[in-house]
């Protein structure tokens, strides 16, 4: 097939950065082809995909050399809107792009210079909403007003309404509910076998690239590292995971037990079914008893009763919400997009006040705190890092909170260094925030709200935009956080992750609670999963299929499956 983009020898460097981006990327994409893109954050990923549209060297101001040819358009050159109607960048940031007041103005924008026909316009806009697992009923609202992952699949409708030549997608689905991940990706295979479009897909979850792509390249330090099929790249598991990347569970499971490579879940069932037949793999019995029950403290921290909350002009968010945590309390609130999850959280920590309902810290209501004597109890790190974070360097950020406490200027320092060190931002102290990778930025604004050192931490969406190595030292540490005493809760849609190192799982649905147990109790509730959206880890569901082998169903990761198979 003939190349439709190409990039040669590309060198790129953010004016005030002392370091090279990228350094002698050199690629190719073919006409029709998927691929995916993989590598550790800061790798040069996101730069690279700005450099696709023209935005790099057109509008952002650095050092630049070598060639990007896009359709046969020079991006050093040629006009970046000609570029665009090629082309449609999804941003890592999807806020970054929206410029209407509503999500059918939005999508119109792009369409407008594209389409005559009303009747024409209106079909597109309502096949791309429905492409990405959204309603008409979207269409009047804010943009601006939705969830994390409403806003991202609103990104992706705009992009994909003018059916562009290429589509590329920086992170699509990082803040999309599990259940919304798979609609996206199939509507992104849609889209290439309907239009023959050319999609370039940046992404940490291999699961879905697996599946997905015809070809996946590895980045690391701005170079290309390694590429070739989803079967070569994720069957050589120890270069992938020296890159901070996690292969897709079931190649991890096959190849640890010797088995040949399986890039899905039937395939790995298949063969581990085969094996265990065949008298290949073992299964031990595991006799030590798991907790069921979640770890608490005996302290109540925040209590919340009967609470309700609507926006103005908008749905109710929260209906009825009855809720206790309690001191040391580890606990992941998980459920589908729009449930509520992010209005409970800032209702937590006092950014919203509730419409209906009491909020309770330590016994007193939350209205009577001043702000600042909340923060120390209760800090809130946002979905969007961009949301909180305002200062001129890394060090200044990090530093701020302590300051305003009045604290003394040494123990101002040792917070600073400490939290700096633990989100692993060392040599990034003098850098603007904004210069950051959307995953640097969102360790920076973890590490902003570390330096309070208030009792509770409730972290929105920690794991989206990190590589698999650095979700793993973030969860470590916040394990080790809540080992010395601080209450977390995290918002995620990472089970797979958490699941692991929590105590407890709030399940959320339509504003209401609609399950809180351990993990396992969570996990094993079809009718709770079925109406949360959520997807049970791939080691649990491929255990509960080799049940009548005698392997355990009480498992959640692939180190539990493992542990109980052997050749």
């Amino acid at each position: 097939m003939s190349e439709i983009l190409k990039v040669e020898d590309l060198w790129w460097r953010y004016e005030g950065r002392k370091d090279w981006v990228l350094r002698g990327l050199d690629l190719s994409v073919s006409i029709g082809e998927v691929v995916g893109i993989i590598g550790p954050s800061g790798a040069g990923k996101t730069t690279f995909c700005l450099s696709l549209v023209g935005v790099i060297p057109q509008r952002l101001q650095g050092a630049y050399r070598g060639k990007v040819t896009v359709d046969g358009l020079d991006t050093l050159r040629d006009d970046l809107t000609e570029i665009s109607r090629r082309l449609s960048l999804v941003f890592e940031d999807p806020e970054t792009q929206y410029v209407m007041s509503t999500v059918e103005d939005e999508i119109l924008l792009a369409l407008e210079n594209s389409m005559n026909s009303r009747e024409e316009i209106s079909e597109r806009i309502e096949w791309a909403l429905s492409a990405v697992g959204l309603s008409a009923d979207f269409l009047q609202r804010n943009p601006l007003q939705l969830s994390g992952g409403e806003k991202q699949r609103v990104a992706i409708a705009s992009a994909i309404a003018t059916h562009p030549k290429i589509l590329v997608l920086d992170e699509p689905t990082s803040d999309i509910d599990p259940v919304g991940k798979l609609e996206v990706f199939e509507s992104i295979r849609s889209l290439r076998e309907e239009l023959g479009a050319t999609v370039i897909i940046v992404e940490h979850e291999t699961e879905f690239l697996s599946e997905t792509a015809d070809r996946i390249i590895a980045f690391s330090n701005g170079r290309v590292a390694f590429e070739g099929t989803p079967q070569n790249v994720f069957s050589d598991i120890s270069s992938i995971q020296q890159l901070g990347i996690s292969p897709p569970h079931p190649c991890r499971i096959t190849c640890a037990l010797g088995l040949k490579p399986s890039l899905t879940e039937g395939e790995a069932e298949r063969n581990l079914t085969e094996a265990i037949a065949q008298g290949y793999l073992k299964v031990r019995k595991i006799t030590e008893e798991r907790p069921r029950e979640p770890r608490r403290g005996m302290k109540e921290l925040a209590s919340l009763d009967g609470v309700h909350f609507s926006y103005p002009g908008g749905a109710e968010a929260l209906r009825g919400v009855d809720l206790k945590i309690y001191e040391g309390d580890f606990i992941a609130l998980v459920g589908p997009n729009g449930s509520g999850k992010s209005t409970l959280a800032k209702i937590l920590c006092g950014l919203l006040n509730p419409t209906a309902g009491q909020v309770k810290i330590e016994g007193r209501p939350i209205n009577r705190f001043h702000r600042r004597d909340l923060a120390k109890l209760v800090s809130y790190v946002f979905q969007n890092p961009d949301h909180q974070l305002f200062n001129q360097t890394v060090r200044e950020e990090v530093a701020f909170a302590p300051r305003i406490l009045d604290l003394p200027e040494a123990e101002v320092r040792e917070r600073t260094s400490e939290s700096i060190s633990a989100m692993e931002l060392n040599g990034l102290e003098d850098e603007h925030p904004l210069f950051l990778s959307k995953g640097e930025r969102r360790r920076l604004a973890l590490a902003s709200i570390l330096s309070l050192k208030p009792k509770m931490l409730i972290i929105d969406e920690p794991t989206t935009g990190q590589d698999y190595r650095t979700n793993s030292r973030i969860m470590a540490l916040l394990r080790n956080l809540n080992s010395i005493g601080y209450t977390i809760l995290l918002i995620t849609h990472a089970l797979s992750i958490v699941s692991t190192v929590v105590d407890r799982l709030l399940v959320m649905y339509m504003g209401r609670i609609l399950k809180d147990g351990t993990p396992r109790e969570v996990l094993d509730d079809d009718e709770v999963v079925k109406r949360a959206r959520l997807i049970v880890p791939t080691a649990k569901r491929i255990a509960e299929r080799l049940s009548s082998y005698g392997v355990s169903k009480d498992v959640l990761t692939v180190e539990d499956l493992l542990e109980q198979l052997s050749p």
